[in-house]
């Protein structure tokens, strides 16, 4: 079901760079047909909006011009830009996945190892004797029983 939502997502992330492209490639295309989108088909038929790209015979002033390639370079920019963004979140994922696996691996390889063994210091006690020994001994005396007389 994630897989689903996913595809999703990235073929909607498609159409919206599709739809900058092509509105970056023609800016007033959208607008010749926006009207009729909203509106329905007027009876009356209307002139055409005015294009930036010279017809025959119809000159772009110069500052309209550099507006236009202003614009242009602007979204090229933030296209660009969208795609390193992409690029380097990809890099990101991929090398988040490639450190899980290495991680998942030690882990499975620790698994295996045996584990190490404490060990412990020898007793500092050289022979049974001394006032500390017989303390010893007498805390942990066991009486015994005597057998029955007869």
């Amino acid at each position: 079901m994630g897989k689903i939502t996913s595809d999703t997502a990235k073929s909607a992330k498609n159409l919206a760079r599709q739809a900058a492209r092509q509105i970056a490639r023609e800016p007033l295309e959208v607008l010749k047909q926006a009207g009729k989108q909203v509106a329905g088909q007027e009876t009356a038929p209307t002139p055409e909006p005015q294009s930036f790209q010279p017809g025959v015979g119809q000159e772009v002033s110069p500052t309209k011009k550099q507006e236009i390639q202003k614009r242009d370079t602007r979204l090229i920019q933030a296209l660009e830009q969208e795609l390193k963004d992409i690029k380097n979140q990809k890099e990101f994922e991929e090398a988040k996945k490639k450190e899980e696996e290495r991680h998942v691996l030690e882990e499975k390889a620790e698994a295996g190892k045996p584990v190490p063994q404490i060990s412990s210091k020898r007793s500092r006690k050289l022979f049974g004797f001394g006032a500390k020994q017989k303390a010893e001994s007498l805390k942990t005396r066991i009486e015994k029983p005597l057998p029955p007389t007869g």
